[in-house]
C-alpha cells in the first residue's frame, strides 16, 4: 500500500511540474557563454532561491531556447515554512538557465536532478521511475517567463 501511495505522489507530481529531459535535446559543442555577474534572487512561497553569479555555458538546445548550464552547486533553495520556522533547511543544487530563442520571452532557472537512493523497500516500478527522472531539468518555480533574469544574463562575446 505504501508503494502504491509513493508512486502516485512521484506520477502526480510530475504531471504538475515542468520537465525537461537533456537527452531529448541537441547538444551543442563550444555553446555560446553568458555571465550571471551577481546573484538572482527569486521568492515564491516560502521558497527563496539564489542562482549564484559565474558563467553559464549553452549545452543543449530544441527548436524553441537553448539550455545553459552553471558550474557544480549553483543554486541554493532556501525553505522557511510558515508556521514552523524551526524547520528551515537549505538545498544545494546544480542549475541551468532556459533562454528562449525569441527574444520578446524571459527565462527560466532550472535544478538538474541527482541520482537519488533507491532502496527494495519501494520496490522495482517505484525505482525505475526515480531511476528514469535522474538528470532531469526540474522547473522548481511558477515562473518561466522571468525578464529579469534575462535580463541579467550578460553574452560573453568568443
Amino acid at each position: 500500500m505504501r508503494a502504491i501511495v509513493i508512486a502516485l505522489l512521484l506520477v502526480s507530481s510530475s504531471a504538475l511540474a515542468k520537465h525537461v529531459y537533456p537527452q531529448h535535446l541537441t547538444p551543442v559543442a563550444d555553446g555560446a557563454r553568458y555571465t550571471l555577474a551577481e546573484p538572482y534572487v527569486f521568492k515564491e512561497k516560502a521558497a527563496t532561491f539564489t542562482l549564484r553569479p559565474g558563467e553559464y555555458v549553452q549545452h543543449f538546445e530544441d527548436r524553441k531556447a537553448i539550455y545553459l548550464l552553471g558550474g557544480e552547486g549553483c543554486a541554493d533553495m532556501n525553505v522557511v515554512p510558515p508556521k514552523q520556522p524551526e524547520h528551515a533547511y537549505t538545498m544545494t543544487f546544480n542549475c541551468g538557465i532556459l533562454v528562449p530563442k525569441d527574444d520578446s520571452k524571459g527565462a527560466a532557472f532550472f535544478f538538474i536532478r541527482g541520482k537519488s537512493q533507491q532502496t527494495q523497500s519501494l520496490g522495482l516500478i517505484i525505482n525505475a521511475i526515480i531511476k528514469a527522472g535522474e538528470g532531469s531539468f526540474d522547473f522548481p518555480t511558477s515562473r518561466h517567463d522571468d525578464a529579469a533574469l534575462r535580463a541579467r544574463l550578460i553574452r560573453v562575446q568568443p
